[in-house]
Formats: C-alpha cells, sequence, structure tokens
C-alpha cells in the first residue's frame, strides 16, 4: 500500500511543528517550516516509533538548526537538523 501525503502548506507545517515539536514561538516554528519542510516531523515519527520519547525541541535560528532533545530509557540524545 503506497500512501500518499499531501504537500501541506508552510503554515500547516508550523502549527504541527509547534504542536508536535513544541516549538512555542510562532515565527521560529514557521522559520523551521520554512526551512525542513516536513523533515522534522518525519524524524520525531521514526524516532517514536524505534521507542524514543521526545523530550524537547528548540530551534537556534543563528545556526539555521532545529535541536530536537529525545530520551530511551534512561539515556538522552540531541538530534540536530541544519540547514546548509
Amino acid at each position: 500500500m503506497v500512501m500518499v501525503m499531501e504537500k501541506l502548506d508552510v503554515f500547516e507545517l508550523a502549527r504541527r511543528y509547534h504542536r508536535e515539536l513544541r516549538i512555542e514561538e510562532p515565527s521560529l516554528a514557521t522559520l523551521a517550516a520554512e526551512l525542513f519542510g516536513d523533515l522534522g516531523l518525519k524524524i520525531r515519527e521514526f524516532l517514536e516509533k524505534e521507542g524514543y520519547s521526545l523530550t524537547g525541541a528548540k530551534f537556534i535560528d543563528y545556526d539555521k538548526s532545529l535541536v530536537l532533545g529525545i530520551m530511551k530509557d534512561d539515556k538522552t540524545y540531541e538530534v540536530i537538523l541544519r540547514k546548509t
């Protein structure tokens, strides 16, 4: 079965970054959506399927980086998405 995802506009992606990754500042959620599209959301989904939980996310705009804090068991990690 092939699932076709409709292309979401940047504002819907920003709402999802806000809701699912908990990027509180609307302008940063929008900037993350513009830079990364749905990549950050897909990575979160994949990691959760692998047993990791999201502990937080922050957008570092001067680096154009999205940092996802994740945890599995008692170990914590950071996954960094950086636009080059």
